[in-house]
């Protein structure tokens, strides 16, 4: 074959070994020195060595790689047999010279070692090693081929050299660096293309992600297993890349592309000036004591760092247990008594058949590129694992004080691996957020929709108490279970907003009892306002409770809440009606009637019916509650009163309100009764709601003494 024809060779890399050994440890491939291009320029071979006019060795590439047994020199020889017969590789040999005389002893490759004749017409590679010492460098070398000669004193005939350029003009022999290049693997032409690139910076570390795209250009399938990848920075320094879980037990088919996800984690950030490589090798054991990383090939990092994610983005996540898809749906400010609590919700799902577990979340916020807000990971979604062709929901919560202001806000989310370390999964640029909650109008319910706990909840009305001094509010929400079960009433918190933005604290009294599939309860908030607020155009502030790292449980005390929404509050019904009938506190309504008096010098009787009834269908608590009946003159000169608990009361001794309709007396026993009664004209009958020691005026009826109502 002529000497142009070799030139033109394409340039291939022998595999061979099926063996899978680890990768070295990241310290060992970090300590390089010299780094060397590793493939030579086909338009561009050194001088080859003749072994006939029509046969001859060239060097096909050559590299030194650091390893565990220190720095390393691979490179292949290419013998072609131009002429009629087989040409005996074992009449020859290759010895590795230094510019100083120093020589390094090279050795064939296990899997090239039963390599022997070189049919006519065709040509074969031979792959070596040899150990150099740190300060090699490829344009220090010479490759000296011999062949046996058994009749000299020397048993060997130099032959010719193989020798680099000085170092000045070295870079000029090797192949320019590419992205993607196709190579031999298992015996099939295999093209290989690095196609996506993204590093996430933090603090001094960058976390690295790449996609490597093999195509099966053969014809047969192709198993991948043994191979190992590593990036190496421009000053030669390696570092390994993590398979993607199962990635490379995957199988190659005839031009069905496989993309390999590949990822590092906490590399220096100085070592990316310059530029990366992807550095592909396959270990080989050469015996019990040596195993060797032999270099495939080399691809250029020229992909573009993918743009940081934003609001609506999803980006795919791989560690051991599988590949998961994340998207960042909304981010929330919401107050928080002195804080403002920051929320995103983040759905997590997956394309794989079968269920895969939670990965152990965690995140912070980054303020203006420096200040860092820890986040806590909620789930919201009752669910044990990740089923398939769906997605569960993860808050990640994080609070700031309410007036610290910011321009630029960063989501950095990670997964913890050990109690002291975690991999960098994204980093979301999201919108400087102000607070600004959703607006629900009055009559329509917000709805609670993780898997598990389907809620709706709505206000029903508004009460206002007080005792004189100051006024308290209290905002009834109707809460409906929408789950085919019965469970617990999610846990709510609120706040009372006021038109000009101020923001009183609720509490809320809960009701403890499950509700059964489209059961109803009613939850009350209650916060104490100054006399001067005006409670028209008032807002609730409601959320879901959250408690540490969870969605709070009934007996938790809340440290933050999500999905807060402002609903619209309906106005108060006018206080006090002029009729003691269908009186409405909810869930009761109380109707008074057949009222009579009776009076003697110490004693006053007032006889009435009472009806009490109640909305069966509401779950409640009374705790707090009481009615007050007061009788009082006409001349306000006698006020008596009683108060009732509501179905059952604290003890035995206290008065109670039964359901249903029951006669019942108030005595008053007075000695000084007509003197305090100075007119028997008429007398006033009220009734009250009491409500955490303050009172609502239900009704009054003004009566005439000693008649009968109806």
């Amino acid at each position: 074959m002529r000497r142009s024809a070799i030139n033109k060779m394409a340039l291939l890399v022998l595999l061979a070994s099926s063996s899978v050994w680890g990768l070295p440890d990241s310290k060992a491939m970090a300590e390089s020195f010299g780094y060397q291009r590793d493939e030579l320029d086909a338009a561009a071979r050194l001088s080859s060595v003749a072994l006939s006019p029509y046969s001859g060795i060239e060097l096909k590439n050559a590299a030194v790689m650091p390893g565990d047994n220190g720095n390393m020199l691979y490179f292949t020889l290419t013998v072609t047999n131009g002429g009629n017969g087989s040409l005996s590789f074992l009449d020859y040999w290759v010895k590795v010279y230094s510019r100083s005389g120093a020589e390094f002893t090279a050795d064939l490759l296990p899997q090239d070692k039963l390599k022997k004749e070189i049919p006519a017409g065709q040509q074969m590679d031979f792959s070596f090693y040899a150990p150099v010492n740190d300060a090699t460098v490829l344009s220090d070398l010479s490759f000296s081929i011999i062949r046996w000669d058994y009749s000299s004193a020397e048993l060997e005939k130099k032959v010719g050299d193989i020798r680099f350029p000085e170092e000045a003009e070295a870079a000029g022999v090797f192949a320019p660096e590419s992205a993607s290049k196709t190579v031999s693997m298992g015996g099939m032409p295999v093209a290989l293309e690095v196609t996506a690139w993204s590093a996430l910076t933090n603090d001094s570390f960058i976390s690295p992600k790449l996609t490597l795209r093999l195509t099966n250009k053969g014809q047969a399938t192709l198993k991948l297993p043994g191979y190992q990848y590593s990036l190496r920075a421009s000053n030669g320094a390696m570092y390994p890349l993590d398979i993607a879980v199962n990635g490379d037990k995957q199988q190659l088919q005839p031009e069905v592309p496989l993309d390999l996800q590949l990822k590092a984690a906490q590399l220096p950030a100085a070592a990316a000036d310059g530029g990366w490589d992807v550095v592909m090798t396959q270990p080989v054991t050469v015996s019990n004591d040596l195993k060797l990383d032999v270099p495939v090939t080399t691809l250029k990092v020229t992909a573009e760092q993918q743009a940081p994610q934003s609001l609506g983005d999803s980006i795919e996540y791989t560690n051991k247990d599988g590949v998961y898809e994340m998207k960042l749906e909304k981010l929330d400010r919401m107050p928080w008594d002195d804080q403002d609590v920051l929320s995103a919700d983040l759905s997590i799902s997956h394309r794989q058949a079968s269920a895969l577990p939670f990965p152990e979340l965690k995140a912070y916020y980054e303020l203006d590129g420096g200040v860092k807000v820890e986040a806590k990971a909620v789930k919201t979604d009752q669910a044990v694992g990740l089923p398939p062709a769906a997605s569960v929901h993860v808050q990640l919560v994080g609070k700031i004080p309410y007036t610290y202001p910011f321009s630029a806000i960063k989501l950095v989310l990670q997964e913890k691996e050990s109690d002291n370390g975690t991999e960098d999964i994204a980093q979301f640029l999201l919108p400087p957020s102000a607070v600004k909650l959703p607006e629900v109008p009055f009559g329509q319910p917000q709805s609670i929709t993780a898997a598990g706990r389907s809620t709706q909840y709505a206000p029903r009305a508004i009460n206002t108490f007080t005792d004189g001094k100051s006024k308290l509010l209290e905002a009834q929400l109707e809460v409906t279970n929408r789950e085919k079960r019965s469970g617990a009433i999610p846990k709510l918190s609120a706040f009372v907003k006021t038109p000009d933005d101020s923001l009183y604290p609720a509490k809320v009294r809960e009701v403890k009892q499950k509700l059964n599939p489209q059961g109803t309860a009613l939850v009350s908030f209650s916060t104490k306002l100054p006399v001067s607020v005006d409670t028209s155009g008032l807002k609730l502030v409601v959320g879901e409770s959250v408690t540490d790292q969870h969605i709070s449980l009934p007996d938790d005390k809340p440290d933050a809440y999500i999905n807060a929404v402002e609903m619209e509050l309906p106005r108060e019904r006018q206080q006090g009606q002029e009729t003691l009938k269908q009186l409405s506190f909810a869930p009761y309504t109380i109707s008074l009637s057949q009222i009579s008096t009776w009076l003697d010098s110490s004693q006053l009787r007032v006889n009435f019916l009472y009806d009490l009834e109640k909305d069966s269908f509401l779950e409640t608590n009374n705790d707090g509650s009481k009615v007050i009946i007061q009788f009082q003159d006409e001349a306000g000169n006698m006020t008596y009163e009683q108060k009732f608990y509501l179905e059952t009361a604290a003890d035995d001794d206290d008065l109670k309100l039964e359901l249903g309709e029951h006669s019942y007396k108030m005595t008053v026993k007075d000695s000084d009764l007509l003197g305090k009664i100075q007119s028997l004209k008429k007398y006033k009958l009220s009734v009250y709601y009491e409500f955490q020691g303050m009172r609502k005026l239900l009704g009054s009826q003004t009566i005439d003494w000693f008649g009968k109502t109806d």
